[in-house]
Parts: structure tokens; sequence; C-alpha cells
């Protein structure tokens, strides 16, 4: 079959490897969508990162049940899943455990069911405590941050004041419903949300860009008591915090990351079911398509992220 493997900055390659057999108590996948991850674009543009073994990658991955491993008696061969996997995605094929297989409605698209990304913003809305009547800022409307703000929604904030740069995203933020949008190119994001939040700053504030500066920003938009939210892949390095606003605001930080394969799987059924009755919307979020042989090609527009880039697909 065919896979992808990465060996260094800009060296993905197309290989020919035997295809999987499923072990007990998995099942062999045929994959048809596996979403490209940010967090992978990492060893894409890393420098330092070189390897002579190939790595196996992508872990946003729907597709169909092929095949039954002796023991695994939860799904049939045709059925149409999501799965939560830490690798191989961007494959052919893929094996997994049946207790990581999800499945999904007939009317659901295999590319808006990339499980592992869904189930990441669920959780992060999960872990945010907000409460019904919350004025909530997001920072950073990409694909995640359009997840999120759709989670922020769904737990009852009254008020989502959401902040970019870029106009796609921005322009994502307005048909996801988000009742302020800030161009923090155009203007001061914090005084405007203290204009806003009548120079309180927000209940809570989600940082959803992995960058210094939102976290900066969140620090000083949210208010006295309130709930700082780091949702934000923050590992291009370490990143400076202001503790003594932290401690004199009396905040709470919460690091909106789960680590715990269960509760990765309780958030992707719970987002599951959202996408299948229609309260959680993925299309308005997927910008670009490409065949698993342009893999390369769809690093790059997610290093360089043109105009109306938000997320790109791998399909099979």
């Amino acid at each position: 079959m065919k896979a992808a493997a990465i060996f260094g900055p800009g060296d993905v390659r197309m290989m020919e490897i035997e295809k999987p057999v499923p072990g007990p108590n998995e099942l062999l996948i045929e994959v048809k969508a596996c979403g490209l991850c940010s967090s992978e674009l990492g060893m894409w543009v890393d420098s330092n990162f070189k390897t002579e073994e190939p790595i196996f990658f992508g872990h946003e991955v729907s597709g169909n049940v092929v095949a039954v491993g002796e023991g695994a008696s939860k799904f049939a061969i045709g059925d149409r899943v999501t799965i939560f996997t830490d690798r191989g995605g961007y494959a052919e094929y893929v094996t997994v455990p049946e207790e990581w297989a999800i499945k999904i409605a007939d009317h659901v698209p295999y590319d808006w069911a990339m499980g592992e990304p869904i189930g990441c913003a669920m959780n992060g809305t999960s872990r945010s405590g907000i409460e019904v009547g919350d004025t909530v800022v997001l920072i950073g409307v990409g694909f995640m941050g359009g997840l999120i703000l759709q989670g922020i929604r769904l737990k009852g904030a009254s008020r989502i004041i959401a902040v970019d740069t870029r106009p796609e995203s921005l322009e994502l933020a307005r048909k996801l419903g988000a009742d302020v949008i800030i161009d923090a190119t155009k203007e001061n994001a914090v005084e405007r949300i203290m204009e806003l939040t009548g120079y309180e700053g927000a209940d809570v504030v989600i940082e959803a860009t992995g960058k210094q500066g939102a976290l900066d920003m969140g620090t000083e938009a949210v208010r006295i008591r309130g709930r700082l939210i780091i949702f934000g892949y923050h590992q291009g390095g370490k990143r400076t915090i202001d503790v003594q606003a932290w401690n004199w605001k009396g905040l709470d930080v919460i690091n909106a990351h789960e680590r715990d394969p269960q509760a990765y799987l309780k958030g992707i059924k719970t987002g599951i079911k959202l996408l299948e009755s229609g309260q959680l919307v993925i299309e308005p979020l997927l910008s670009h398509y490409f065949e698993l042989k342009d893999i390369n090609h769809a690093f790059e527009l997610a290093k360089s992220k043109p105009e109306g880039f938000l997320k790109a697909v791998i399909t099979f």
C-alpha cells in the first residue's frame, strides 16, 4: 500500500509498504480522509529534525472498517468510523484497537469526521469552565479556533468576542456567530475588550494560537478572578508568562489539553454526536484538499498560509 513518511524538514516521501493485518481486538481501516495537523508542521519545518528511519504519521483519520481482528466484536466490515490514533494516518490503510474507533452516521462526510481535533476542541471547552452568561474572548479563529468558538456557544456564553488578524479567520468568526469581531491589525484588541466589558475584562479568555503575543493579550484582557485558558499548541519553544499579573488578578489558568486516551475518546464521541445532529459544523473550516502524493505541497501551504487557507485535508 501507499503511505507517507517524514524524514526531515520538507522531506515527506511516498513509500510502498505492506498492508497491515489487524491483530487481536483490532480493526483494519481503509483511510478516506486525514486532516493535516499544525502539530505535525513542527517536524516539517524543524531544521534540527532528521531521521534515517521513516516516521509514518497522520492522526486525524476517518474511513471504513475493511477487516476485523480476532476478538473484535463491536464493529462490522463496512462500518464508517473515525479513530483515535497517534500515527499512520497518511496511508491507504491503518490498524487501530477497536476501542479507539467511533462510528459515524452515513450522512456525515468523511472529511468532516476528523475525530481527534474535534475531540480536542470539545475537551478544551469542557475544561474551560464556561458558565451560562459568561463573556468569552477567543484569540485565534483558525480551524481549531472555529471548533472552539462553536463549543463556547454550546456552553451558554452570552457574548463571544473573537480576535484575529487574518481576513479569512475574521470572516469565519462572523459565519460561526461571534458577537464581536476584532481585527487586531486595525485596533488595539485589549483596549476594545475593556471598552466592551466596562473596563473589567472578560470572564474567560481562550488563547488558541500557540503564540507568545496571544498569551500576553489574554493576560491583559481577562478580568480579576477570571479564567485564562491555554488551548494553543505551545511546542515551539519556551514562553514568557506574566506571573505577577496572574497572581495579582487571582486567575485560574487552565491547560486545555488532554493526554488521557479515555478523555480523548469521550471528547470525540461528544463531538461526533454534535456533528451528526447539526449542532457542530465543519465544512466552513476546511479550505484545501490534496491527494496523498501532494502532501508536501499541503505542508507548504500550511506553513505559508496563503489567503483563504484554514485547513488542509488529505483525501483518498
